[in-house]
């Protein structure tokens, strides 16, 4: 079966009339290891050709993460929503025993930290999806922390 590529061109990058997404463009340029897991959860029989993943310019903003974290999106790209096979993409990342480990992530009004459990969403610019209510996000831990965390354990 043919593997689902995450690229730009394909349509999927987002409304373009969106002032969010101008000042944020999306791209797929990530960390190896963190590529690795967008491209095998996208692949997944369960969820393949109906998520899409993808970073952006300064993700999320202020923090500018973007080569260690991601967005999951329905299959129409950044701004089509995820639906209910959200709770199952969420559950298989949020789960899942190989490194990189999570350091922060946000779904269905609520983020989760490593530093302090869960609590409501933090707020954002209106037309990015602030309560991730219609996307996933997901952001790693830097390599260095990464073998710390794996060292304690």
């Amino acid at each position: 079966m043919v593997p689902v590529i995450l690229r730009k061109g394909l349509g999927k990058d987002g409304n373009p009339n969106i002032q969010y997404v101008k000042d944020h463009p999306t791209n797929y340029d990530w960390v190896p290891r963190v590529e690795r897991v967008a491209k095998r959860l996208v692949n997944m029989p369960e969820f393949k050709y109906k998520i899409w993943i993808n970073t952006y310019y300064k993700h999320p903003p202020y923090w500018e993460r973007d080569k260690t974290s991601f967005d999951v999106w329905g299959y129409g790209g950044r701004g089509a929503a995820i639906g209910d096979i959200g709770h199952s993409v969420f559950q298989t990342l949020f789960n899942d025993p190989n490194p990189p480990d999570i350091w922060w992530t946000i779904w269905n009004g609520w983020m989760w930290t490593r530093q302090g459990g869960w609590e409501h969403a933090p707020s954002g610019p209106v037309d990015s999806d602030p309560n991730h209510f219609l996307h996933i996000h997901v952001t790693y831990l830097d390599y260095p922390d990464q073998v710390a965390l794996r060292r304690g354990m």
